[in-house]
């Protein structure tokens, strides 16, 4: 089963050399980041578009850009990252450029080379180049697919906003103006917490600080029109795939670097954090960047119960290539995926594209054998059309049963 991902010139690319290294991008830094070996995880966030990549090393200055941010969040790691999107020139490509890699990076002071241990699973899902909520959405997708695959099975999502530069200006004067009012009925190490850093009052669960932190700013109250609709999108994602959530005021992450949406992963059984993800779409002009790139990233942390196996990338023929086009559809598109990943069926799909006449455009001049298609009705029925490229012939099938129908297509 193989996914690849959501890169008009990559699938030009990959329809015009019929190669088995289906992910080779035309900057040749980026090539030579393309790995030979794959595991399960590695396939898994293939398959929901995001590309396996041997991740940069962290340099000394992504160090020295970021030693003024939040450590926690590992910035140096998000630096270097944006570092490598200019260096690869991946601007002149189509957006989002996706990625999957692992963790820690090299350079980085957790990263021991050959003695990383290899009962954890450290990896990053990463969306470069845009902003749109369906990237942060996919990366969910992701997540959970492959930690269901290695043994969690029982989770849930915590979830906050902070949205753009302006909800975030507004929410720091917020809570800047509530710390102030408050300050001296706060308890000793609350104040110099504080002092330290503003946020503190959030991070820091503490039960004598729980009277101040239930009377907190919270930060979706401060959210821009646009940052308020990425917030709903990412939330009728969970609601569309029952994926249990709850929002966590107190998760406001960086707020230095942060952007949007930010989400913690965990075991319902023992809360324990498997996953966090946000977006630092503000972090590339603090590093000394001409302008702003819209990113997301998620970092994978969990135990392995047994090791992860490698295999050689092999060539692959892929039979479908999906294409949706409307809001509804688009959200409909995810539990499509999760059909057809159920089903085990090599896929192609363009699905952080709006326009239809593209999109079929491609799929038409695909290797494909048949064009999945979910429009507005379809989404409305939740039911796909199957068209088979060679006859013609199309057949309307529920999306429930779409693993089935497919398995017997192939």
């Amino acid at each position: 089963m193989e996914f690849y991902p959501v890169n008009l010139k990559l699938i030009k690319y990959i329809m015009n050399n019929n190669q088995h290294n289906k992910n080779k991008i035309q900057s040749k830094t980026v090539q030579n980041r393309n790995i030979k070996e794959i595991t399960v995880v590695n396939k898994i966030a293939r398959f929901y578009g995001f590309l396996p990549i041997i991740p940069p090393s962290i340099e000394e200055q992504d160090i020295e850009h970021t030693k003024k941010f939040d450590q926690s969040s590992h910035p140096a790691e998000k630096a270097a990252l944006l570092r490598i999107y200019f260096e690869d020139k991946m601007m002149a490509l189509p957006q989002p450029n996706m990625f999957y890699c692992e963790r820690p990076f090299p350079r980085s002071k957790k990263f021991t080379g050959e003695s990383k241990k290899t009962s954890q699973l450290e990896g990053a899902i990463i969306s470069l180049g845009s902003a749109k909520s369906i990237c942060q959405c996919l990366s969910i997708q992701a997540a959970i697919s492959i930690l269901n695959t290695i043994s969690y099975k029982n989770l849930e999502i915590e979830i906050n906003s902070i949205g753009d530069k302006d909800s975030a200006t507004e929410f720091r004067r917020e809570l800047t103006s509530f710390v102030r009012r408050n300050f001296n009925s706060f308890p000793s190490d609350l104040k110099q917490a504080v002092k330290k850093n503003l946020f503190a009052i959030l991070k820091k669960q503490k039960e004598e600080w729980q009277s101040f932190q239930i009377k907190c700013p919270k930060s979706i109250d401060f959210l821009s029109e646009l940052s308020r609709l990425h917030f709903k999108e990412t939330l009728e994602f969970l609601e569309v795939l029952n994926i249990p959530y709850q929002i966590n005021h107190y998760l406001v992450g960086d707020p230095d670097i942060g952007s949007e949406t930010i989400f913690s992963i965990k075991n319902a059984k023992d809360e324990k954090e498997l996953a966090y993800g946000f977006s630092f779409n503000r972090l590339a002009k603090k590093i000394g960047c001409k302008r702003d790139i819209p990113c997301s990233v998620l970092n994978i942390s969990a135990k392995l119960k047994k090791k992860l196996k490698k295999t050689k990338v092999r060539p692959i023929k892929y039979q479908f290539f999906l294409v949706q086009f409307g809001p509804e559809a688009k959200l409909k598109s995810f539990l499509v995926l999760e059909e057809l990943h159920k089903a085990g069926v090599n896929t192609l799909h363009l699905i952080a594209k709006d326009k239809l006449s593209g999109q079929m455009n491609i799929a038409e001049k695909s290797e494909a054998s048949y064009i999945i298609l979910i429009g507005q009705k379809e989404a409305l029925e939740n039911s796909v059309i199957i068209r088979d490229k060679n006859t013609r012939s199309q057949e309307i099938v529920p999306i429930s049963k779409l693993a089935t129908k497919v398995k017997e297509l192939i």
